[in-house]
């Protein structure tokens, strides 16, 4: 894995880097950490292009690089629909939307879940990415105390429905001596953001939060989970600077 650091827009890639599998996006977590993982688990040698959004009291520069980039994507015909984050594998794999590159990885590295119908994988998948969304969106536009409302009323009654489906932490999502599947990295990428935003926010893990810390010790116990966590998974910033809420 290759991490590139973007502050120009002549350097935002049109192609696969180097050859290899290429993710493009800011430097944030935001919605490519689940992808970022998912290509670690798989063992991909993959190029992690990473674009600084600069100074947000800059109106004149800031978030330039991919605007002026956005505009050569679009005009050249590289992408259809020009957005961040995008993924290029190959000549014939250029993909945006964050959900349709996850499940892609997923399908092509055989990720997928094993324990459940494919409908239900799609359905649990989709929940994650709407919690995932609502915190991200109220990061930039709610701030602090609208995440934390988010964690301590929105969300401690579907995390117990989660702690059910993630066998109340005993086990990854497929069961006892399960291999990983994406299902566990979405679940598990967010469940970081969860456990960052009460710490920053001092607020309590609710009594539906019991099986959190021993899941997450399941997925950061899989070799290739472990390797990454120490190499190059960005941990923050969550979001970008013009954010209210998870932008150190």
């Amino acid at each position: 894995m290759t991490v590139i650091s973007i502050t120009k827009s002549d350097d935002i890639p049109l192609a696969p880097v180097y050859g290899k599998h290429t993710l493009v996006y800011w430097n944030s977590a935001g919605w490519s950490n689940p992808i970022r993982l998912a290509l670690a688990v798989a063992n991909v040698d993959f190029v992690d292009v990473r674009i600084e959004a600069g100074d947000p009291n800059d109106s004149a520069s800031y978030k330039k690089a991919w605007l002026d980039a956005k505009q050569i994507l679009d005009s050249s015909g590289v992408l259809e629909f020009p957005n961040l984050p995008y993924y290029m594998e190959g000549d014939s794999v250029k993909l945006v939307q964050s959900e349709a590159i996850f499940r892609h990885v997923g399908r092509q590295y055989n990720l997928l879940p094993t324990s459940m119908p494919e409908h239900r994988f799609e359905m649990l998948s989709e929940e994650l990415k709407d919690y995932d969304g609502y915190f991200i969106s109220q990061s930039y536009v709610g701030g602090p105390d609208v995440i934390a409302q988010f964690i301590k009323v929105g969300l401690p009654k579907k995390l117990a429905v989660w702690g059910r489906i993630a066998n109340d932490g005993n086990a990854l999502i497929d069961g006892p001596n399960a291999k990983i599947n994406i299902l566990d990295i979405k679940l598990y990428c967010f469940l970081r953001k969860v456990l960052f935003a009460q710490r920053e926010l001092k607020t309590k893990p609710s009594e539906h939060e019991g099986w959190v810390d021993s899941y997450m010790k399941h997925v950061e116990a899989v070799p290739s989970v472990t390797a990454y966590l120490k190499s190059d998974f960005l941990y923050r910033p969550l979001n970008n600077p013009h954010a209210k809420f998870g932008t150190h």
